[in-house]
């Protein structure tokens, strides 16, 4: 099965990103620490990602890359309120 890639994803927020091939959508709390958000990530795969959900190896692909996406988004949203309150 090919690899996952960060460019089978869209950016809806620094709180949700789509798995365009499957459908899948991932979405977090916020946190004022970016690194607890990632205990809140919830999936809503889609009648059409079923297969991809049962695929053990491929749907844990997309859910370490949605995680990781869904990281930087944080994180960078974290540094710009820094730089704004600093300011």
């Amino acid at each position: 099965m090919a690899s996952v890639t960060r460019e089978q994803f869209k950016i809806r927020s620094e709180l949700e990103v789509v798995h365009i091939p499957t459908g899948a959508v991932f979405s977090a709390y916020p946190y004022s620490n970016p690194d607890d958000m990632l205990e809140s990530v919830r999936v809503n795969w889609s009648r059409g990602s079923a297969t991809a959900e049962s695929s053990g190896d491929y749907a844990e692909q997309v859910r370490r890359m949605a995680s990781r996406l869904l990281l930087e988004q944080a994180l960078r949203a974290a540094r710009v309120r820094r730089l704004s309150d600093a300011a």
